[in-house]
């Protein structure tokens, strides 16, 4: 018997998997030290026959695959990255891994067994100080309207915008443009974004909300991100505040590491 199995029902998911790296892919690789991991990407779910110990769906709260789970035997896991649309397909879930505290706060609420997992892969993002610092500002981020690539449009040729062009996100790409910003559109490959972070001197972060990623990538990279109060990811910088902490590396290392990232799934799917 496979001990977990991580469905991933994004359409692209296939192909922009070797261009992720984060701190839920770096956990996962971490408990495939321990456990058979295998994938399911897209619809591939469909086509999941085997019985397995737990399974790790990563998909919104209102996403059309996950009833699909709901007669499963083994442990059912939900990782959610954005505020829930629909509480009661999550409440199928045996626990559901919250990366953004409020969110977890939000999913508690309606007394649904939720667990605060989050971090990045410290390992693959740390500075190097043989890197020349030679760009003012990187914000990695899709551009779209929450993501306000237009409210730090302003530093013109200082600043470095990296992303995917979504529907809705004609406006923020044209004030870049109009600005004559760095910009650069689409997939890119993890080592060339920890290299831009690597060159840069400051992570502006203007979005309303989410960013979480974004945030711990540049504080493992050693960097203070300039984060938007207005958004709610801005507890992660009040809580390296209140301690007595003075590296956001440090701080990341002891409490978002993938690692304790890994841990806090393992013990959720009852692998451990």
């Amino acid at each position: 018997m496979n001990d977990l199995a991580v469905i991933w029902p994004f359409d692209k998911a296939e192909q922009i998997y070797p261009y992720w790296r984060d701190g839920l892919k770096a956990a996962i690789e971490v408990i495939g030290e321990k456990q058979n991991v295998d994938y399911y990407f897209g619809e591939d779910y469909k086509n999941l026959e085997e019985n397995y110990n737990a399974y790790l769906f990563w998909a919104d709260s209102n996403d059309h695959a996950i009833d699909f789970f709901y007669e499963k035997s083994g442990t059912k896991g939900l990782i959610l990255t954005t505020s829930p649309s629909d509480f009661q397909n999550l409440k199928k879930y045996d626990v559901v891994f919250c990366e953004s505290k409020p969110v977890y706060e939000q999913v508690r609420a309606q007394g649904i067994h939720a667990v605060h997992a989050f971090g990045t892969d410290t390992d693959f993002f740390s500075p190097d100080e043989s890197v020349k610092k030679d760009i003012s500002y990187f914000y990695p981020a899709t551009f779209s309207p929450w993501k306000r690539q237009s409210a730090i449009a302003k530093y013109g040729q200082l600043l470095y915008c990296v992303g995917t062009l979504q529907p809705d996100g004609q406006e923020e790409l044209q004030a870049c443009l109009d600005n004559k910003v760095n910009v650069a559109q689409g997939y890119f490959k993890a080592e060339h974004i920890r290299d831009l972070y690597r060159r840069a001197y400051e992570v502006p972060i203007p979005a309303i909300h989410g960013s979480e990623r974004t945030i711990l990538e540049a504080m493992s990279m050693d960097l203070f991100p300039d984060v938007n109060p207005e958004n709610k990811a801005y507890a992660i910088i009040q809580q390296l505040q209140k301690l007595d902490i003075d590296s956001p590396r440090e701080f990341v290392l002891k409490y978002y590491s993938h690692q304790q990232y890994a841990q806090k799934i393992m013990k959720g799917l009852e692998l451990c």
